[in-house]
């Protein structure tokens, strides 16, 4: 069994751009999205769940836990509940670049107005609040982590998941996202759904389909790409290869079989 998260090297020709691989055993994916997705050749190993009206099925909660929760939250409660009916409880990294967007910005709106928050919206929209919930819905008491966007995008989550299973055996990993309000759209780039993304990762080397990723150091890009839903995509085309082009990086990923 290889190491998780491989030392930096310089590439050939004294090219000074540092690379970085990363490898995992992917056990399991879970993928729900608030559009129907017509079926196909899939990724192995994992599902999709039914759209549901576009609204993710949570019928495992009790009725006065669901009842609180946003389109986005029920996503991710329903994608990381199945994934850990297959893999049992470990370790969880959650990422989103903007998390619940639609509530932060009615915050600012009310306070901009002379309003009062609510204590309660407040709550469920710090950018922890979806990992919370996930974790107290399914009885975890085992670490987890939630991050925000930044240089690295989605792939941040898989750097920390690579950190993770340096001492645990497994961790689950949530990428999630839903449409920013119209106010963000000029300067930020989106999603057009609701969707979320559960895998469950090993170390490299195990018994399943082998995810591996490298990572190259590319500063100043002008011409960085939107990745938000490349991966997603990926997974429902049956892609099993792409290389994604960020502002400050250049990162490929490779599904091998097992």
């Amino acid at each position: 069994m290889t190491d998780v998260l491989e030392s930096p090297r310089t590439l050939p020709e004294n090219s000074g751009i540092q690379e970085i691989r990363l490898g995992f055993t992917l056990q399991h994916w879970c993928l729900w999205q608030s559009r129907e997705t017509p079926f196909g050749e899939f990724w192995p190993g994992g599902e999709v769940l039914p759209c549901n009206g576009g609204r993710a099925d949570v019928t495992f909660l009790p009725m006065m836990q669901s009842r609180r929760l946003s389109p986005l939250a029920r996503a991710v409660s329903a994608v990381a509940w199945h994934s850990r009916q297959q893999g049992g409880d470990m370790p969880s990294v959650f990422f989103s670049s903007h998390g619940e967007s639609q509530y932060y910005l009615e915050m600012l709106q009310a306070l901009a107005g002379g309003e009062d928050v609510s204590p309660s919206r407040f709550s469920l929209c710090v950018h922890n609040a979806i990992a919370g919930l996930s974790s107290f819905h399914s009885a975890s008491y085992l670490p987890y982590v939630s991050l925000a966007g930044g240089t690295e995008g989605m792939f941040a989550a898989f750097l920390e998941a690579g950190g993770i299973l340096l001492e645990a055996p497994k961790v689950l990993v949530v990428w999630y996202e839903q449409a920013l309000p119209d106010a963000y759209r000029a300067y930020l780039d989106t999603s057009e759904t609701t969707f979320a993304l559960a895998m469950v990762l090993a170390r490299a080397g195990g018994l399943g389909h082998q995810l591996r990723l490298a990572r190259w150091a590319d500063k100043g890009r002008s011409n960085a790409e939107d990745c938000t839903q490349s991966l997603v995509q990926a997974i429902l085309d049956g892609q099993r290869s792409a290389v994604c082009h960020l502002n400050q990086s250049i990162w490929q990923w490779r599904l091998d079989d097992a």
